[in-house]
């Protein structure tokens, strides 16, 4: 496994295709303002969509419920709450459609924040796939070892750029695990001219990978293919 990139401008180009005929919808009160764009390619899948729509309501309704409130609690101080969810593609075939959600969130801080989220969807088992499945059987753990490890890696290197001295490593371990769980939200990208998908990038929003030194963190990594599932 080689780590090839965590430049933002790479990342984003391969994250950036239009949303064409998708959906994109704007809800706005004197409280809050939302908005959700999802690419065609992934409402077309009546499954999918039902994910990515049940997500979108629980994440919209706890920060409208909490802009409703406090406006009502401190009035003088509100200003109207934000949260701008934009979902693309980043990798499709035959077999599976790889997602990525961004969110911009506005709660009325010193600073907006954000957030990630990621759908692998096996379009014939018409259901999300685990990162596990991206591996041999019994080849997981180890697999996670080697994931963690980059992404710390990357981490440190990222952090030490931005510090006047050295990171303790060990803050790393705060947000980055050898498992599913703490290896942040995944995604399948490909390189230009490639067919089926060679790599994956982990996202980490604003606080996951630590604190909020960073704000957003993603980590990308490639390997020989993923013959299972692409």
């Amino acid at each position: 496994m080689k780590q090839i990139a965590t430049v933002a401008a790479f990342f984003l180009m391969l994250l950036s295709p239009a949303l064409a005929d998708g959906y994109d919808k704007t809800e706005k009160t004197k409280a809050y303002e939302v908005r959700l764009r999802v690419p065609a390619a992934a409402m077309a899948i009546a499954a999918l969509k039902s994910e990515i729509m049940a997500r979108w309501k629980k994440d919209s309704g706890d920060i409208k419920a909490q802009a409703v409130s406090d406006q009502k609690e401190m009035p003088q101080y509100f200003h109207a709450y934000a949260m701008d969810t934009n979902w693309r593609v980043t990798f499709e075939s035959a077999r599976l459609i790889s997602l990525s959600g961004d969110s911009f969130i506005d709660e009325g801080g010193a600073h907006p924040n954000g957030a990630f989220d990621s759908i692998v969807w096996d379009k014939q088992a018409n259901r999300a796939v685990p990162m596990e499945a991206l591996f041999a059987k019994g080849r997981a753990a180890a697999a996670y070892k080697a994931i963690a490890a980059s992404a710390r890696a990357t981490w440190l290197k990222t952090v030490n750029k931005e510090s006047d001295e050295p990171t303790d490593p060990s803050m790393a371990d705060e947000g980055i695990g050898n498992d599913a769980q703490h290896l942040g939200h995944y995604a399948l990208t490909y390189a230009k001219g490639q067919k089926k998908a060679n790599g994956i990038v982990l996202l980490y929003g604003a606080g996951e990978a630590w604190a909020h030194v960073l704000e957003q963190f993603w980590n990308e990594l490639t390997r020989d293919g993923f013959p299972k599932l692409a």
